[in-house]
This record gives structure tokens, sequence and C-alpha cells, in this order.
């Protein structure tokens, strides 16, 4: 009886594996034949490619073989060896490979952002030079300005002081003119009234 309980339970035990079934990777770098059997003296049923993902259902423990389901559904027995935890690289191509199309992006973005940056910046540095050149332009032109002011000024000066001069010069003499006339006419007075005063007594006498 107790015979019979064992067998049971050691029949039971592929299903126990079954309900533990796990995600399992074939190495990169293997080419591994499915046999009908844990061992490679069973018939062989295909092979698994390198690196493709297979799901985990058991193990034996004396051959050491790993009993999985390839993507196509197909059960068999491969070389525990050539089973590994690890997501193969083979599996990780794809994620690598729209992660690089990614980071190439990426950079292109900024290397077109920089490209753009760069040229603004080229942009702004020739309009600032190009205002300043024309600021330079203003600056000489209102520097010949001031000194065509200053130039006029300095010739007005000189005619403001040769005029004040000059009407100096006019005062003085119309000062003295009339200062003459007014001196001729004091002189000349005292004289005309003399002269009346002795004919009407002459002619009165």
């Amino acid at each position: 009886m107790k015979s019979k309980v064992l067998l049971a339970l050691l029949c039971s035990l592929p299903w126990l594996g079954h309900a533990e079934a796990a995600t399992r990777y074939i190495s990169d770098n293997v080419y591994a034949f499915l046999h009908a059997g844990p061992g490679n003296q069973y018939r062989i049923l295909g092979s698994i490619n390198a690196g493709e993902p297979v799901e985990y259902l058991s193990r034996n423990a004396d051959s050491k073989y790993v009993q999985i389901r390839d993507k196509d559904g197909r059960t068999g027995w491969v070389d525990g060896q050539f089973v590994q935890t690890e997501e193969s690289f083979r599996s990780r191509l794809p994620a690598l490979e729209q992660q690089l199309a990614d980071a190439r992006q990426q950079l292109a973005s900024a290397d077109e952002r920089h490209r753009q940056d760069v040229q603004d910046k080229t942009e702004r540095l020739q309009r600032q030079e190009q205002e300043l050149d024309e600021l330079h332009e203003q600056l000489a032109e209102l520097r010949q300005t001031s000194d065509r002011l200053a130039a006029d000024n300095r010739r007005l000066s000189s005619l403001m002081d040769d005029r004040e001069h000059q009407m100096r010069l006019d005062w003085l003499l119309r000062g003295g003119l009339v200062a003459g006339v007014g001196a001729l006419v004091g002189f000349l007075l005292p004289l005309i009234p003399l002269r009346r005063k002795r004919r009407q007594d002459r002619w009165m006498n």
C-alpha cells in the first residue's frame, strides 16, 4: 500500500513541475537540441535557437536535463547547462536596438538644438557687430558735427568780439561827435542872444 502511494507521488511530480513553470532562456552561444526525454539518448524533437525564451517546466535530478516548452508549444528536454535564468542577449536585442535608436534620436535632436543655438548666437553676434559699427559711424558723425559746431562757435565768438569792438568804436565816435556838437552849440548859443539884444537896444534908441 505504501509503495502504491509513493508511486503515485512520483507520478505527480511532473505535474508539480508544470505548476511552477517560469520563463528561462537558452544560452546565447549554443544551438540546443530538444529531446523527447531527459537525456541525449532520447529522440531529438527539434532544436532551440540560441537566446530563445522558453518556459521552464521541471528538472531531472540525475541527468540535469530540464523540461521546457518553447514558443511553438513543443515540450521536450534540453541539457540544463544550456538554460539560464537571465534574459538572453538575443531576447534583449530588440529593446537594446530601440534604446540605441532612441539615444541616436536624442543625440541628433541635441545636435540640432546645439546647431540652432550656435546659429542663433552667431546671428545675434553679427547683428550686435552691425549695430556697433552703426553706432561707431554715428559717433564719428557726431564728432564731426561737434567739431563743426565748435568751429562755428569760435568763428561766431570772433565775429561777436569784432562787432562788439566795432560797436564800442562807433559809440566812442558818436559820443565824441555828440560831445563836440554839444560843445559847439554851447559855445554858440550864448553869443546869439547877445547880438540880438544889442540890435534891439540900438533900434529903440
